[in-house]
């Protein structure tokens, strides 16, 4: 058994943005591990990497999605001393289609330690973009019990898991980022291939031992990341 906290974090709209589309812009049904450190960063108030959580879990459901029109003024500069100035027309403004996710509910599984940070997040928390802003729901004690197989929803599969053959999955194959480094210079710490399985479709059923927790409350089942996992794809980024 495990002790844990689960944090429910709930907001208008989120937004995910897959990687390689500019002209159109979709969005993930789940977020990618980087979004996961970037809310743990913000409620610590301070950079959090890989290497300072032991392990996390967590699955997003939402209500719906939809689609935005959204207005993108450019700007250029001559050198670094000079002040931005418009692009010339018709490169002044260019017009994105932009989907995002309708009220959407992300469930976060941490270590007790972090329900300190939760109940007082030193900045906003974020589901994607600056005005997809989070609330906390709730915080709750619960038990997370280790399981060999059980179907799971609204996660994200690391692709051995994908495409093992003892398991039913249908995912959505994404090569996803894991982390970045500190401000000011954000840097790619590495990305992976995971199957997104979204929870408006059919549950994916997934044999696989040390991978997979259930909740005792609510008996969801998550994948659950352990440090040693990320810090090894990490290595091989």
């Amino acid at each position: 058994m495990i002790s844990a906290v689960r944090i429910v974090l709930t907001a208008y709209t989120a937004s995910f943005r897959v990687p390689s589309f500019v002209g159109h812009q979709l969005t993930l049904p789940v977020p990618p591990l980087s979004t996961i450190y970037g809310l743990l960063s913000a409620a610590a108030g301070r950079w959090v990497l890989p290497d300072e959580v032991e392990w996390l879990a967590y699955r997003c459901d939402y209500e719906s999605k939809a689609m935005d029109l959204e207005a993108i003024y450019q700007f250029d500069r001559k050198d670094e001393k000079a002040a931005p100035m418009p692009k010339l027309y018709p490169k002044t403004r260019t017009v994105l289609q932009r989907e995002f996710l309708a009220m959407p509910r992300l469930t976060l599984y941490l270590p007790p330690e972090w329900e300190a940070p939760f109940r007082k997040p030193r900045y906003a928390l974020l589901l994607g973009r600056t005005q997809d802003v989070a609330s906390v729901e709730s915080i709750t004690p619960v038990t997370l019990e280790p399981v060999d197989e059980g179907e799971v929803s609204g996660v994200l599969l690391p692709l051995e898991l994908v495409m093992n053959s003892k398991n039913r999955v249908g995912a959505w194959l994404h090569n996803l980022p894991i982390a970045f480094t500190a401000e000011p210079y954000r840097k790619l710490m590495g990305m992976t291939i995971f199957g997104v399985v979204d929870a408006k479709r059919r549950p994916a059923f997934v044999r696989a031992s040390g991978w997979l927790v259930r909740d005792a409350n609510d008996e969801a089942v998550v994948p659950l990341y352990r440090r040693e996992w990320v810090e090894h794809v990490l290595r091989g980024a």
